[in-house]
C-alpha cells in the first residue's frame, strides 16, 4: 500500500483532466481526491494497492488529456496512508 500527491504544472482547467483522473482512480479502486486548489492548479492525491498506484503514476506520466496543457507536475509518494474511504473530486 502507498500514497501519492501530484501538483499539476500547467493549464488543465476545462480539459476534462480531473475527470479522467477521478475515473481512472476509481477503476483502480485507489481511493483520495481531485480538486483545483487556492493555486489554480490541480491537486491529485491517491492512495491504495502499490501495484495500482505504480498504474496510476504511469497514466499520469503518459498523459491525461490531450486537451491540457500540462508542462509537468510535481510528485510526492508516501509508505503512510490517511485512509480515505472514497474518490472524491470538485467536479460531479
Amino acid at each position: 500500500m502507498k500514497r501519492v500527491h501530484f501538483i499539476f504544472l500547467g493549464d488543465v482547467e476545462g480539459t476534462g483532466s480531473r475527470f479522467f483522473i477521478k475515473q481512472k482512480a476509481i477503476e483502480l479502486k485507489l481511493k483520495g481526491f481531485c480538486h483545483l486548489n487556492e493555486q489554480g492548479r490541480l491537486e491529485v492525491e491517491v492512495e491504495g494497492e502499490a501495484n495500482a498506484v505504480d498504474e496510476f503514476i504511469a497514466f499520469v506520466q503518459r498523459g491525461v488529456s490531450i486537451q491540457a496543457e500540462q508542462t509537468g507536475f510535481e510528485l510526492s509518494i508516501f509508505d503512510e496512508l490517511k485512509g480515505y474511504k472514497t474518490m472524491t473530486s470538485d467536479i460531479v
